[in-house]
């Protein structure tokens, strides 16, 4: 009865309050998921003419209607200029098309996860368009939208819009960061009346969740997991297959807040890169392309954002394509494949109160702090954190208190937080940004 009643409700979402939700606020996002689907069942000449047809346009487009790339001439993609983050950040509205109106668009910030701000602009139905490619992923899991689903994030200011979404998609969500394992576990006490639940969330909160599911034993029916907005380490996997079991399928992604979803998991030990959506590169320090297997700097071109491509943009990540010779004979998908994501264990911040705070605790606070435009997060001792910080041009010193307060509540007042301000922040030695140096004994 009670799957009949859930069928029932999934093809009413499907065939009624879904479109209504299109019609109202203009987008296509049904008509998306079932464009991804199309492209799942593409060979690979064909993903690649779609690829580069799409590349031809935007290249044309940007030249011919975005300031910022005006003055280029270009015969192929490796013509145009490596955007940085900074050059993102001082040249934002030079990057949107003249062909859209500034005041319209949606305004898309960066986690800031490593330590340097950034945002974007899009049109409403590109949004539309990567919440179809999430939910296309998420689908890969066995996920249909209406199933029940626990969902970690850090948009804790619910919209009319959201909230809304979260109804209609039998969706509990909750905060990613400042955790405690009580938190945990009321967490895993709710899900357990569930039956059949999906959770989609930053690894490093799954495996929280898995640590305290192993102490609790509560037993959640857990039919898959999607890992989402940081790295899914090998131990972290372990602990998950452990707590929720082996027959929950496992989904990881790699994406960023601008928009930008390029590649996901599914039936192998790499990554399919979305070729419909991005062209990925992979260079070295003096911006030449590596060859495939070897380790390079991240430039994504995203073909799909019309009102403001983001051309060779770095990220700031370094990766590694498998090679061509290496590709399995039997996979399900043939869109391109990354061998490797190449990141560090996600650094944490620890507190006398048992709670453990990761890179997103802090990046949902500062996100809000434009003004501040790269920031680290230093811990000596379990009693305080010193954050450096590099102000922009319209910092006002008075918003610290305001920050501080912020740090504070997540911290729950039991860290000494000092603010050091300086000029520059030194990155790792692979030269990515690290937000945070804790000098700890290692989270494991």
């Amino acid at each position: 009865m009670k799957k009949d009643r859930m069928a029932f409700y999934k093809s009413l979402l499907k065939h009624l309050i879904l479109p209504l939700g299109n019609t109202i606020y203009g987008g296509h996002y049904l008509r998306y998921l079932k464009a991804w689907k199309a492209f799942d069942n593409m060979s690979e000449p064909e993903l690649e003419a779609i690829q580069k047809k799409r590349l031809d346009h935007i290249l044309e487009h940007a030249v011919k209607t975005v300031p910022f790339y005006k003055d280029v001439a270009y015969e192929s993609l490796s013509d145009f200029p490596i955007l940085t983050k900074a050059l993102l950040r001082a040249h934002k509205n030079e990057l949107v098309s003249n062909l859209f109106d500034i005041k319209t668009l949606d305004q898309h910030y960066s986690s800031g996860s490593s330590g340097q701000q950034s945002f974007t602009y899009m049109a409403r139905e590109h949004t539309f368009y990567l919440r179809a490619l999430q939910t296309h992923w998420w689908q890969w899991s066995g996920y249909e939208v209406g199933d029940k689903l626990l969902q970690f994030g850090i948009s804790q200011k619910r919209s009319f819009v959201k909230k809304a979404k979260d109804f209609f998609y039998h969706c509990f969500y909750t905060k990613a960061f400042g955790l405690s394992e009580t938190d945990l576990k009321a967490i895993l006490r709710r899900i357990s009346k569930k039956n059949g639940i999906y959770i989609a969330g930053y690894p490093s909160v799954i495996n929280q969740l898995a640590l305290a599911e192993m102490d609790l034993r509560a037993a959640p029916n857990v039919n898959g997991l999607i890992c989402f907005g940081d790295k899914l380490f090998k131990h972290y996997q372990e602990n998950i297959v452990q707590a929720f079991g082996k027959d929950a399928t496992l989904i990881d992604t790699y994406g960023c807040a601008e928009g930008l979803l390029m590649a996901c998991k599914y039936d192998l030990d790499y990554y399919y890169i979305m070729s419909p959506h991005v062209v990925i590169e992979l260079v070295d320090d003096a911006g030449r392309a590596v060859k495939d297997g070897e380790m390079g700097h991240v430039l994504v071109t995203c073909l799909t954002n019309k009102a403001m491509p983001l051309i060779r943009y770095k990220l700031g990540d370094l990766a590694i394509k498998l090679p061509k010779d290496k590709y399995p004979a039997q996979r399900k998908l043939q869109y391109p494949l990354l061998q490797k994501v190449v990141g560090r264990e996600t650094d944490v911040i620890k507190t006398t109160q048992g709670i453990t705070l990761n890179v997103h605790s802090f990046t949902g606070v500062l996100e809000y702090f434009q003004e501040i435009k790269q920031y680290k997060i230093i811990q000596n001792d379990l009693h305080h954190v010193v954050v450096q910080y590099i102000p922009d041009t319209d910092f006002n010193a008075s918003r610290l208190d305001l920050l501080s307060a912020k740090l504070h509540q997540l911290t729950k007042n039991c860290l000494d937080i000092r603010f050091e301000q300086v000029t520059h922040i030194t990155p790792t030695r692979s030269g990515k940004p690290q937000i945070i140096e804790s000098n700890l004994t290692p989270f494991i």
